[in-house]
């Protein structure tokens, strides 16, 4: 699978994830930098 985000990108997602205080907001994050894998959220959860 093609990546969707540069590494600029992945490094600014996965430092506001560590920093999000919303639950709903930090979920979203992982499932975006999940799928950019090739994963999936609910597989990993």
């Amino acid at each position: 699978m093609k990546r969707f985000l540069t590494e600029e990108d992945r490094v600014a997602l996965r430092t506001q994830h560590r920093q999000e205080k919303n639950r709903r907001v930090e979920d979203r994050i992982k499932a975006v930098l999940l799928s950019e894998k090739g994963g999936s959220y609910s597989s990993n959860r």
